[in-house]
C-alpha cells in the first residue's frame, strides 16, 4: 500500500502570484531550467518518454510549421485525444502566439460547427489516425463545410501531413531555436494576460459558448494546485491523466500542473476504458490519478489485483464522491481527494488535501483565491458563489458576438 507522510514537507512550495506572470511556453521553459532539461516528463500509451528538452524541441518545430499556416493571435481548433503530440501542439501554438481552441470530439458535428463560428476558427488541427479510429469522418466532413470565418470554409490540418513536411533543415533549425527558445518565444509569443486557450461549454443550454483563459490563468491554477498540497505532491510522483484536455480539469490539473512542476505525466486517450486505465496505472506505477467519481468506481471495479496499489492519491472532481467509491478504494490504501472547480476558474477552486481531508466536502480553498457567498431569494442553505483570483478567466465568447471576449 502507498505510504502517507504524517506531516507536510517543511520546504513545501508556496504559491507566488508573481510567478504566474508568464505564458504557457515560458512556464515550460522555466520548469526545464528548474528541474533539468533531461528529466523525463511526458509519456502516453506508446510508452516513449519525452524529456523537457525533447518536448521543447518538438513544440518549436511543430509550432513553427503551424505558425506558417496561421496568424499571430489567431484561434486554431485542436481536435485530438490525450497523446504526447497534443502537448507539443498546445505548447507549439503558444510559443508562436497562436491560441489553441480545444474542441470536444464527442460533442457532435452541430456543436463543433457552432464552436468554430463562435470562436472565429478557420483552421482545425487533427490526425487521420485518430479520425479513423474514433469514426469521426462525418464530423470532419461537416466541419470542412463550416465557415468559422465568414466566406472561408474550414481548413483541416492533419499532423501526419505536417510531420512529412518536417525535413532535416527544420530539425536543425529547431535545435538552434531550442537553445534560444526564450528569445524565439519573446519575439513571436503572447503575453501573460493574452488568451492561451479557448474551451467550449457542452451546449446543453443553447449554442456552446467559449471560455477564454489567459496564460496567467492557467499558470496560476497549475501553481495553486501544486502549492495547495503543501509538499505532498512531489517531483517523484507520476501522474496518470485519462481526462480529455478539452475539459479544463484534464488540461490544467491533469496535464499542466504536473508538467510545470517537475512531475511526470502519463496520458491515456479515454477515461472510459475501465480495464485498460488500471493496467496502465500498474505498468507505470502511477502515484496520482485524476478522474471523476464514476471513473474512480469503474477503475476500482475493473482493475486486477495490484493494478492500483501504487496510487497514493485519487483526485476527483465534477461529481460528488460517493461512500461506495471510498469503500472500493479503501483496500488499496489510496486517499481520495474531492475538489470543486469551474471552467471559468481554470478550473480548481477548492480541494481536500492529505492534511485537511473531510469526507462530504470539497476541502479548503486554493491559495490566492478569495470567495464570497451572497444569499439567493428562496434558497435557505447556500447562495451564489463569487470567486476572485489570478485563475479567473478573461471572459466568455458568445455565439451572438463571435470572437468577442466579454469580461466576467
Amino acid at each position: 500500500m502507498p505510504s502517507q507522510p504524517d506531516t507536510p514537507e517543511p520546504d513545501a512550495p508556496k504559491f507566488d502570484p508573481a510567478a504566474c506572470r508568464n505564458t504557457l511556453f515560458g512556464a515550460l521553459l522555466q520548469a526545464a531550467r528548474t528541474h533539468g532539461g533531461g528529466k523525463e516528463i511526458l509519456e502516453d500509451i506508446e510508452r516513449q518518454p519525452m524529456s523537457y528538452n525533447r518536448l521543447i524541441l518538438a513544440s518549436l518545430v511543430l509550432g513553427g510549421k503551424l505558425a506558417a499556416m496561421s496568424r499571430r493571435g489567431e484561434a486554431v481548433g485542436v481536435l485530438l485525444p490525450n497523446v504526447a503530440g497534443l502537448c507539443a501542439v498546445i505548447f507549439g501554438l503558444n510559443a508562436y502566439g497562436r491560441v489553441p481552441a480545444m474542441l470536444n470530439f464527442s460533442a457532435g458535428a452541430k456543436n463543433l460547427s457552432s464552436a468554430l463560428t463562435t470562436g472565429v476558427i478557420s483552421t482545425v488541427i487533427t490526425s487521420r489516425r485518430f479520425i479513423k479510429t474514433a469514426g469521426l469522418e462525418d464530423v470532419i466532413a461537416a466541419l470542412e463545410q463550416t465557415e468559422g470565418v465568414a466566406g472561408k470554409k474550414t481548413t483541416i490540418i492533419y499532423l501526419e501531413d505536417v510531420r512529412k513536411r518536417i525535413g532535416v533543415k527544420d530539425k536543425v533549425a529547431g535545435l538552434v531555436k531550442s537553445r534560444l527558445a526564450a528569445s524565439v518565444h519573446k519575439r513571436h509569443g503572447s503575453g501573460p494576460d493574452d488568451p492561451a486557450v479557448i474551451l467550449f461549454t457542452s451546449g446543453t443550454e443553447g449554442a456552446p459558448k467559449g471560455v477564454v483563459l489567459s496564460n496567467a490563468n492557467l499558470v496560476a491554477n497549475a501553481g495553486q494546485i501544486f502549492a495547495h498540497t503543501k509538499g505532498r505532491f512531489t517531483t517523484e510522483d507520476v501522474v496518470l491523466n485519462p481526462l480529455p484536455m478539452f475539459h479544463s480539469f484534464g488540461l490544467t490539473a491533469g496535464t499542466l500542473m504536473p508538467l510545470l512542476n517537475g512531475m511526470k505525466v502519463v496520458l491515456y486517450p479515454s477515461p472510459l476504458h475501465y480495464k485498460e486505465v488500471p493496467k496502465l496505472i500498474g505498468a507505470t506505477q502511477a502515484t496520482i490519478v485524476f478522474g471523476t467519481d464514476s471513473f474512480a468506481q469503474g477503475y476500482a471495479r475493473a482493475g486486477a489485483p495490484g493494478d492500483l496499489d501504487s496510487v497514493r492519491y485519487m483526485v476527483c472532481g465534477a461529481e460528488k464522491v460517493k461512500d461506495k467509491t471510498r469503500k472500493l478504494w479503501a483496500t488499496t490504501g489510496t486517499m481520495l481527494l474531492e475538489g470543486y472547480g469551474a471552467t471559468e476558474c481554470a478550473p480548481v477552486v477548492a480541494c481536500n488535501t492529505p492534511d485537511a481531508c473531510k469526507e462530504g466536502t470539497v476541502g479548503p480553498v486554493l491559495p490566492g483565491i478569495e470567495l464570497r457567498v451572497e444569499p439567493v431569494p428562496g434558497i435557505n442553505e447556500g447562495g451564489q458563489l463569487f470567486v476572485k483570483g489570478p485563475n479567473v478567466m478573461c471572459g466568455y465568447m458568445f455565439a451572438s458576438a463571435p470572437g468577442k471576449i466579454v469580461p466576467p
